[in-house]
C-alpha cells in the first residue's frame, strides 16, 4: 500500500550494542563478503529510471 512520508516522520532507528569481545574476523573482502564494494543499487521496491 503506497503511503506518504511527512516532514520529520521517523522511518527507522539504529541501536548500537557493545560487543562482549573483539570479533575473530572483520567483515570485508578477506571473508568473501557479498556486499563489499558493490556500489549503489536501488532496493527491489524501486525501478531504475528509463
Amino acid at each position: 500500500v503506497p503511503f506518504i512520508l511527512d516532514h520529520g516522520q521517523i522511518v527507522g532507528r539504529l541501536v548500537y550494542e557493545h560487543m562482549l569481545k573483539r570479533p575473530q574476523a572483520l567483515y570485508g573482502t578477506d571473508l568473501g563478503s557479498n556486499y563489499q564494494a558493490q556500489g549503489l543499487k536501488l532496493s527491489k521496491h524501486f525501478r531504475a529510471a528509463r
